[in-house]
């Protein structure tokens, strides 16, 4: 794990990386917020539990990422892309419960 962590370390495109997807997380995550709230009667009750979730995941994973690195956390990299996976596969879920939701005016 550490013989990893100085392989992709040594790579400046890392930082690149991690600023885009913490930006482009934020972006999405304040996008389905929004949309939630303007289709808010149309959506049901696991809906809203899904985008506390999502909340939550968005936070934890925005939190570690900005706030850890490898010295103090030895699999950084490892747990990063999946937590990132599990973070954009929660924002995905609630943007497609958010888009598909007609208004009915």
């Amino acid at each position: 794990m550490n013989y990893q962590n100085i392989q992709l370390q040594k790579n400046p495109v890392y930082d690149i990386v991690k600023y885009i997807t913490v930006a482009a997380a934020v972006v999405l995550i304040v996008l389905s917020i929004v949309g939630y709230r303007k289709k808010k009667e149309l959506l049901g009750k696991i809906d809203f539990v899904m985008i506390v979730i999502m909340q939550i995941l968005g936070i934890v994973y925005l939190g570690i990422t900005m706030l850890k690195s490898v010295e103090s956390f030895p699999a950084y990299y490892f747990l990063m892309s999946l937590l990132g996976a599990a973070t954009l596969m929660q924002i995905i879920r609630n943007g497609i419960a958010v888009g598909t939701k007609k208004n009915e005016k």
